[in-house]
């Protein structure tokens, strides 16, 4: 099972660890030390959390039981908040029914993120590039991407004109085809242990919990 991580837990401090090329390092006698590649490194996100109360309480339990351990799967956002990109210009658009038509007063869907900026690359790829048109040079180096379920971090950005060539870590995932660009993007991740997780309440009203959660690229088993 995929569920959505609950809207009223968002962390106080956070910490999202880019990928890693090597899985460990290991040292012999003489002091010569080699790496071990790591052929699909996952990101990882390392949160703590401010006193939850009350209802933050019930569905910190919630997000917890869903997990079942190291079952099942959270999309989560990146909660990217203060360095994403001009949020004013990406929540700004409006696009009708897949046919072309609004609804019958005439209003049309309101987006939330970028609309109509496509991503094409093959897997193992390491620079993309994209046509961010009208919205004009919105995305540097630093932030995040989305690209359907995978996340991306910016190493490099070079613009000409309204097209950024972009070098991402880790390198594509996957091939794709017109895949939509986020700069909202939301990351599918499980516990990295079976008893992560603990909430300790005070008098039983409240508490400050952390964990810390991994990307996932399998699918749930329930």
């Amino acid at each position: 099972m995929i569920f959505q991580w609950p809207a009223n837990l968002v962390p106080q401090e956070l910490a999202i660890l880019p990928p890693s090329k090597t899985s460990g390092l290991s040292t012999s006698l003489s002091g010569f030390t080699q790496s071990v590649p790591a052929i699909r490194p996952p990101f990882r996100i390392r949160m703590e959390f401010g006193n939850l109360f009350g209802a933050e309480v019930l569905a910190w339990r919630s997000a917890m039981g869903l997990f079942e351990g190291r079952t099942n799967i959270a999309r989560i956002p990146l909660f990217d908040l203060w360095f994403r990109a001009n949020d004013p210009t990406i929540g700004a658009g409006a696009v009708t029914h897949s046919d072309g038509s609004a609804f019958s007063d005439g209003s049309l869907y309101l987006l939330d993120d970028l609309d109509g900026v496509t991503v094409s690359a093959v897997q193992g790829q390491r620079n993309i590039t994209a046509d961010f048109g009208d919205y004009g040079e919105i995305f540097q180096a630093g932030l995040y991407l989305g690209l359907g379920d995978h996340t991306y971090l910016a190493t490099g950005v070079w613009w000409e004109g309204s097209v950024a060539t972009i070098r991402t870590t880790p390198t594509m995932r996957k091939t794709y085809v017109d895949q939509p660009l986020k700069l909202r993007p939301s990351m599918r991740v499980g516990l990295v242990d079976d008893n992560a997780g603990e909430l300790t309440l005070k008098t039983g009203r409240y508490g400050g919990p952390s964990l810390e959660l991994v990307e996932r690229f399998d699918e749930p088993l329930s």
